[in-house]
């Protein structure tokens, strides 16, 4: 891929801008310093916490550990750019710096689809077949779902980005604050029917496919927790699968309302730009409160700060 790039001159790319009054720039650099900030820390003591302690090496738990990653992927792919051109006059980057925000930004989003289908397949198991919970979720079939999860992705990412990058280009200004594939190939000054096509296509089914999983995954495991006569059972079941898929969902309707932003350019830039920016961080803002400490185990371990050594299981 990278010859692709190659073929292409190295040109400077100019971003649009949020459209403020400049006594506002501070504000809004430190609004979104204490963003970045609080995703940082919220996901680096999640993974902390379960790199750590030993006990905690489950699947539930390692599956975590992939979403904290995942979620500092996609924010740092954004946020320290975003607020370094705060204070730019001219906000310009190289094709090549483009380029890579744009893969980062589509990898996290792709692969935290992924994981959060994964996620729910390991929460219905646990829940729904308990008694076969480790017989199912082996330590090698964990392996090959964590293949699966970041692989599939890296695979979407490459044919999609691959179909952009050889494509001649015209203009110089993305339409946004941050690169990603829309903008780039809306560059070109030839048809690009089959980027468009292949991008609604892959976020069409990966969000059918995760949505329903996820929805079924759920639906399966709050009719199980139901059918108990435990009381306490049940107000757990229904606060956590309402609070996952109201988080979920949420996203979702973010994506969807960015993706139809994106293709009508007459659409206000701040109210494009704000869409992009909040499916961001949305995620890493509430992942690790929702699925981290938001779990006994972690919440009990997160505000220890022992040396980064595995402990023993007695510990």
């Amino acid at each position: 891929m990278m010859g692709f790039i190659a073929q292409n001159n190295t040109s400077i790319l100019y971003l649009e801008g949020f459209s403020f009054q400049e006594n506002m720039v501070i504000p809004v650099f430190l609004f979104f310093f204490t963003i970045y900030f609080t995703i940082v820390v919220g996901n680096v003591s999640v993974m902390r916490v379960i790199i750590v302690n030993r006990h905690l090496h489950e699947p539930m738990y390692i599956l975590l550990c992939n979403m904290s990653l995942c979620d500092l992927i996609g924010s740092t792919a954004l946020l320290p750019r975003l607020m370094v051109d705060l204070f730019a006059e001219v906000k310009s980057i190289s094709f090549e710096l483009c380029f890579t925000q744009a893969f980062c930004i589509h990898f996290y989003g792709t692969a935290s689809k992924l994981i959060l289908i994964v996620m729910a397949y390991d929460r219905y198991v646990a829940i729904c077949n308990p008694l076969r919970y480790t017989a199912i979720l082996t330590g090698t079939t964990l392996v090959k779902l964590c293949c699966f999860m970041w692989g599939v992705a890296l695979i979407l990412i490459v044919i999609t980005l691959g179909l952009t990058v050889r494509l001649p280009r015209c203009g110089t200004t993305i339409l946004l604050i941050f690169c990603n594939n829309v903008s780039l190939f809306s560059l070109s000054c030839v048809d690009t029917t089959l980027n468009s096509i292949f991008g609604l296509a892959t976020t069409y089914f990966l969000s059918t496919f995760s949505f329903t999983t996820i929805v079924w995954t759920y639906g399966k495991i709050l009719y199980t927790c139901l059918i108990k006569r435990d009381n306490n059972s049940k107000r757990k079941a229904i606060h956590t699968c309402a609070t996952h898929l109201t988080v979920y969902i949420f996203y979702e309707v973010i994506v969807l309302f960015t993706v139809i932003a994106q293709r009508y350019p007459s659409t206000n830039t701040n109210i494009r730009n704000s869409i992009g920016i909040l499916i961001m961080i949305t995620s890493p803002l509430l992942n690790p409160i929702i699925y981290g400490i938001n779990t006994k185990e972690i919440r009990r371990n997160v505000f220890r700060f022992e040396p980064l050594k595995i402990l023993d299981n007695n510990q």
